[in-house]
């Protein structure tokens, strides 16, 4: 009896609750009156909520109380309706695509986007998850104008090549400065990244994509000046995620994927290796290797044993919310990505905090605090120091042999038996054990007190801390390891860099014609690391590693290294606006650096722009058509100071080892000498930038375009230059010569359909040309690889050499042909152009006269074009990006199309060589003693591509639902990455870049690890 009267209880209490709930309802329309369907209609703070239909009608339950709905569409700004007793409520929700009201973040703050005067582009944390990465300088790949992003590797953590506006350097860095929730990273490699034998890890892949909220990209100089002497490339600001006042929200983020190879190279298999040494052999007059080529089948595919389906995923838990007073938002993730190369893969765990909070009306405190450790495998690629890496040994080596070979010690086929440095690249990838650790603290803390009304005062003090440790052990059976019987390494660097900046603020508007904004700033770094490396030759047995590194037969002398640099700051930057018409900035930034010679310590780097708001002019008040219309014009210096330190000054180094004879006997001794030639007026380079910008917004922001051309001066080069052999030294870094990039950058978006099907699309492009104006010599500068050279009048990346001229037909003509000294053709030989001689007419010889431009890697443009798809709660994106007119050096030529039967070959090649019967003009005759490796334009292809990014189907589900299970939001998807690739590039990936940590040397495909294809599954939930 009491169990039914406690059921009656409190079944009339649930109903009594449900009666005394009312009923909303209304329409939801655009501002054309037209209804919009999906729209999110929540009660604030809760889970109760419903979506508009078809026709944009909706209802919903609410609590007697005094409730508000939220309305929420994306493309529409958002709207809080309080009911006070009304049941029925119409809104219209008004378009957010032109978002002139939008903050945009700025050096040292923040301002308006219809207050900006300089060039800045802004990448959201939507288009960053769009595509998984490692890290999020991959994600920008095409998706900014005028930023080429390249990802020259496909290893996991591996580095991109950014180029804000061009190439401004030759030997300094040309990468842009990064600035994390205002602390200045260091991401030079040379400083941050660890001297042993492990993998090259990108300082960038500490960083976890998942935290970052935005990305703006500071491009001219009005917007980079106020960072100064490390400006000239351009800055990349990137904000992290923050808590917001209201309701404590849970999000969870996951995706998971497969990664394959985008791409296999067509090789000979074992039957055809065969046949090709046989013949190679025979023109050779030696004897046939194999006596029976069919026998051998298809062989080993040794591609196919070295790639793999490799997995990624990633998981994100964050937490955020506060009050009026304090925010917070806290967040850990695990990312781990399997390489497509065996032996490779990187494994990230993250954990961020930030937290703000008002502790009076006066005064705000906060703290930005991430920790993240990365754990790298890495395999060698490219070009090695002992042997080349294993994706290039895989495509050479002999199809007809094993990979796994039991009567030798480790069980591998030790090497190619017709070639001796090619190892095997499967025991090379699996057995040689390379492992990066690093550790990264980065935090900044700070204070801002509100003086009086309008005037406020900053100061944060932020660390970036990093710690390395890399272990490698190669055991004694491999190749690599042939001459050091077994080798070990462990390797360690701690870096650390410290920065407090000080800020004043002061910001007026005066009989709301006049707006001020003042900044005064003060700001000192200081960057400080120490490494040691420890090697060892000799390790019979392998069982212990790198973990007992003084067992070896043979240790090596450690060595040790410190470095240290520092700056100090003053900057300033007025902004000035007069009836929110004509906008004024003026910039300037003095740093002082430790890195330049006494009396050039110091520079300093200001900018001026204007901008004239045309769409707030009164004759244009009555204009239906053009929304926004602003010009924009700036000029500034900046500087670059991405150099090693003691650039000035006289270095003493280490000579070796000798031996005194004294009257007791002898005795060793080891001498020191200098090793630089000091130069007393080093200086800074200098970026000299004027920009031209015209916004446009019209047909109710429907459209909206961004069109900026620019010009840039880089002047007083830090160039290595060779000295007279009296000083001692060969060359030493001067203050000499400029380079020039001059381009338009376009960026495009637009509303194509608006209704029940929502299309929007965005279109960026980027234009740049490359020039060096100035060498201060007459000579070219040959970098030695991949025939790149520096020419004054040509852009860097200029490839220089020999013109291919097919091949010679029959033996008379290669007898009556010009030739290069040294060589005697015959028919199916190569031919190179005779182009010209001392006189500058062709002498019928081939010498140095007859090598000329050859080609270029400077793209003649760069775009990207992003298309999203809605539909309810479906969203289609697709991201297409591409380069266009730039071309590649395929070293890999030299090899793969060197029909020798001493490596394996490209089946155009070996299928297609020149015979009496094949009289072909590319490929040449197969010829054991042929080695030609003449650089000439058979090497440059074209490397213009055009790449589905990404295509990526969810689904949101509707808050009905989620109202039922108790979730805020919940989306799953699809996604695809590197689906496809249109290009004539033969090679891997057009994108490829052996040297891609370079500034000068550009363009060179070498073994190089490729770009994956891959599928991942995600879910995205919020509690």
């Amino acid at each position: 009896m009491k169990r039914i009267l406690l059921l009656g209880l409190l079944f009339t209490s649930v109903w009594l609750e449900v009666m005394a709930q009312q009923q909303v309802t209304g329409k939801v329309t655009d501002s054309k009156g037209e209804p919009l369907p999906g729209v999110n209609v929540l009660v604030k703070n809760t889970t109760i909520g419903s979506v508009t239909t078809q026709d944009g009608n909706y209802s919903v339950s609410v609590p007697p109380e005094n409730t508000i709905l939220v309305f929420s569409y994306i493309g529409y700004i958002t709207q809080e309706i309080t009911l006070n007793g009304r049941s029925g409520i119409d809104i219209t929700l008004s378009e957010d695509l032109q978002s002139l009201e939008e903050v945009v973040v700025v050096g040292y703050g923040t301002v308006k986007k219809s207050d900006l005067t300089g060039s800045v582009s802004s990448i959201s944390s939507v288009e960053l998850k769009a595509i998984p990465v490692a890290t999020f300088d991959q994600a920008l790949q095409g998706r900014a104008a005028g930023v080429q992003v390249v990802q020259s590797t496909g290893a996991p953590g591996g580095g991109t090549n950014i180029r804000i506006r061009g190439t401004s350097s030759v030997n300094a860095s040309s990468e842009p400065l990064y600035v994390i929730d205002g602390m200045l990273i260091n991401s030079n490699s040379g400083e941050t990244s660890i001297g042993g034998r492990g993998p090259a890890v990108n300082p960038l892949a500490t960083i976890n994509p998942s935290d970052i909220e935005s990305i703006e990209v500071l491009k001219d100089a009005s917007a980079t000046a106020i960072y100064g002497s490390r400006a000239a490339n351009g800055v990349i600001l990137i904000t992290t995620k923050r808590g917001k006042a209201g309701k404590a929200s849970v999000n969870f983020e996951s995706y998971y994927g497969v990664q394959t190879v985008t791409k296999k190279l067509d090789l000979l298999n074992a039957t055809q290796f065969a046949q090709l040494v046989n013949e190679a052999n025979q023109n050779a007059q030696l004897t046939p290797v194999y006596t029976n080529p069919e026998s051998f089948g298809e062989g080993t595919d040794w591609q196919e044993e070295l790639f793999r389906q490799a997995p990624i995923a990633n998981f994100q838990l964050s937490l955020t919310g506060g009050n009026d007073k304090t925010q917070y938002a806290i967040g850990g993730g695990f990312f781990t990505q399997n390489g497509i190369v065996e032996g490779s893969d990187l494994d990230r765990y993250s954990f961020r905090t930030n937290l703000n909070t008002d502790v009076n009306e006066k005064l705000k405190v906060g703290v930005n605090l991430s920790y993240n450790r990365t754990i790298n495998n890495g395999v060698l690629t490219g070009p090695g120091p002992v042997v080349q890496g294993v994706v290039y040994n895989a495509l050479l080596f002999n199809p007809i042999l094993p990979v796994y070979d039991p009567l030798r010690p480790g069980g591998y086929t030790f090497q190619h038996d017709r070639r001796d440095a090619i190892a095997n690249p499967v025991a090379e990838a699996k057995e040689y054990i390379s492992t990066t650790t690093t550790s990264r603290l980065l935090g900044t803390v700070f204070a801002e007190y509100e003086i009086v009304e309008g005037l406020s005062l900053r100061s944060s003090f932020g660390i970036d801390g990093l710690s390395t440790k890399s272990n490698s052990f190669g055991p004694n059976f491999l190749k690599r390891t042939e001459n050091s019987k077994g080798e070990a390494g462990v390797s360690t660097l701690e870096a650390l860099t410290w920065l407090n900046t000080n800020t004043l603020t002061y910001n007026k508007e005066i009989n709301q014609d006049h707006t001020i904004n003042a900044l005064l700033g003060f700001e000192m770094q200081q960057f400080r690391n120490e490494s040691v490396n420890s090697y060892a030759f000799g390790f019979p047995e392998s069982r212990t590693g790198w973990h007992d590194i003084g067992s070896a037969d043979n240790p090596q002398t450690t060595t040790n290294g410190e470095l240290e640099w520092s700056i100090l700051s003053y900057f300033g930057r007025i902004n000035y606006s007069l009836k929110n018409k004509y906008l004024f900035t003026l910039t300037g930034r003095a740093d002082g650096s430790s890195k330049f010679a006494e009396g050039n310590k110091y520079g300093f780097f200001p900018s001026a722009a204007f901008a004239w708001r045309v769409s707030e002019e009164e004759f244009m008040k009555s204009n239906n058509f053009i929304n926004d219309l602003k010009f924009r014009a700036s000029y500034g210096v900046t500087g670059n100071q991405a150099i090693p330190p003691y650039g000035s000054l006289a270095l003493i180094g280490q000579i070796g080892q000798g031996v005194f004879s004294t009257s007791s006997g002898s005795e060793a001794f080891r001498g020191r000498e200098p090793v630089s030639y000091p130069n007393r007026n080093l200086k800074w380079e200098t970026t000299k930038q004027a920009n031209i910008g015209v916004d446009l917004s019209v047909l109710e922001g429907r459209l909206g375009a961004t069109v900026e051309v620019y010009h840039k001066n880089t002047e007083d080069l830090l160039l290595g230059t060779p000295i007279p052999y009296t000083s001692g030294f060969e060359t030493t870094l001067l203050n000499i010569g400029n380079v020039q990039n001059r381009g338009i950058d376009i960026a495009l978006n637009s509303v194509n359909i608006d209704g029940n099907i929502r299309w929007t699309t965005s279109v960026n492009v980027s234009v740049n040309r490359n020039k060096i104006t100035n060498l201060a010599r007459e000579e070219d500068i040959n970098l030695g690889i991949g025939g790149n050279i520096l020419r004054e009048g040509e852009p860097i990346g200029t490839f220089f050499g020999y013109v291919f001229d097919g091949i010679y037909q029959t033996d008379d003509e290669a007898k009556n042909s010009p030739v290069i000294a040294g060589q005697n053709p015959s028919a199916g030989d190569r031919r190179y152009k005779d182009i010209s001689g001392p006189n500058g007419m062709p002498d019928g010889v081939i010498n140095d006269f007859d090598r000329t431009i050859i080609g270029s890697a400077q793209p003649d443009f760069t775009w990207g074009v992003n298309n999203t798809l809605t539909f309810k709660g479906i969203t289609l994106s697709f991201f297409f990006q591409g380069s266009q007119g730039n071309e590649m050096v395929n070293q890999n030529l030299g090899d793969l199309a060197n029909v020798n039967g001493r490596q394996n070959v490209l089946a155009s090649a070996g299928l297609g060589r020149w015979t009496p019967q094949n009289p072909n003009n590319t490929y040449a005759r197969a010829l054991y003693t042929a080695n030609d490796n003449v650089f000439s334009s058979r090497f440059v292809e074209d490397a213009s591509y055009l790449r589905l990014k990404n295509l990526t189907l969810g689904y949101n589900f509707p808050a009905s639902l989620l109202e039922k299970i108790k979730l805020s939001n919940a989306r799953i998807y699809v996604s695809g990455t590197n689906l496809w690739t249109l290009t004539d590039y033969s090679g891997y990936d057009p994108e490829g870049n052996a040297y891609g940590g370079t500034t000068n040397i550009v363009g060179v495909d070498f073994g190089g690890y490729p770009q994956a294809k891959t599928y991942t599954v995600g879910l995205n939930l919020g509690f």
